[in-house]
């Protein structure tokens, strides 16, 4: 599994807050008798409305990326059951951007409606990137989303697989160590490896309890990781949203720090994951 920012690597709650009135007080039948005051009362004021904290201004070097993408017949990659033209296609996406200005949710409609068959599974999300590794084939989107506030989105541009407009979102990171048992058939399962996807799981699971029972998780990823990270005790480094698989991401995301995941499926194999920080 590869990511960017230098290095190998593998590789979205609102609480509802209610609040209930009770009945009217009764209405006392007379006032409660009360001495004159010898001088003037001060006039209550009310309480001293707390100060907003601002809001952060986003680091001008790192952005995180949400995406639309709409493709046109014979753009880079387009998929061949796209028969729309060029024209169409930018047609289209401007009404996606007016649905995502007028209140839809982005990730609801890249899932629904982009064209990135890759991103389109992650809600939009194409990662986190210092703007110097900003990713070559988003290049066209890189000035605008720079220049967007976080929760701003860009207009539609034209990229050579299709007109495409983000959204700027907050960046989160994790940072995680994780063990892979792969099988036969995972991606990137070497040829020769012979271990059914049941026997790779149960390998996974007994793992996650050495490591529950107190083993060295560092260490168990030395001595049993089947990946590049294996050699950094499973170390994947402080990664942003959307360059992890999926199911990996939203159990990295969901751990305490120290925390230890339940076995966890990705393209990849089995994972067993502990959050860092």
């Amino acid at each position: 599994m590869t990511r960017r920012l230098g290095r190998t690597c593998l590789l979205s709650l609102l609480l509802a807050l209610a609040t209930g009135c009770g009945d009217e007080p009764a209405t006392p039948t007379a006032e409660p008798t009360r001495a004159e005051p010898t001088e003037a009362e001060p006039t209550p004021t009310a309480e001293p409305t707390p100060p907003v904290a601002p809001t952060p201004a986003p680091d001008p070097n790192e952005a995180c990326a949400r995406v639309v993408v709409v493709a046109w017949q014979g753009a880079t990659a387009a998929p061949p059951e796209i028969t729309r033209s060029k024209e169409d296609a930018r047609t289209r996406a401007e009404a996606l951007l007016a649905r995502v200005n007028g209140g839809e949710d982005l990730a609801a409609v890249a899932s629904a409606e982009s064209d990135a068959p890759s991103s389109r599974a992650r809600g939009g999300a194409i990662g986190t990137f210092v703007r110097d590794e900003w990713p070559e084939l988003f290049a066209p989107l890189k000035e605008p989303l720079f220049a967007a506030a976080v929760g701003a989105r860009t207009p539609v541009v034209e990229a050579p697989f299709g007109w495409v407009f983000g959204e700027r979102c907050a960046v989160e990171k994790v940072h995680t160590r994780h063990l892979l048992i792969r099988y036969t058939g995972a991606r990137n399962a070497p040829e020769d490896l012979e271990r059914s996807q049941d026997a790779a799981r149960t390998l996974a699971a007994e793992l996650r309890q050495s490591a529950l029972d107190g083993r060295s998780f560092e260490e168990l990823a030395r001595e049993h990781s089947e990946d590049g990270s294996a050699e950094r005790g499973g170390d994947l480094g402080s990664v942003g949203r959307g360059l992890f698989q999926p199911p990996y991401e939203e159990a990295a995301f969901a751990l305490p720090v120290g925390g230890i995941s339940d076995v966890v499926e990705t393209v990849y194999g089995y994972h067993v994951i502990q959050r860092v920080e």
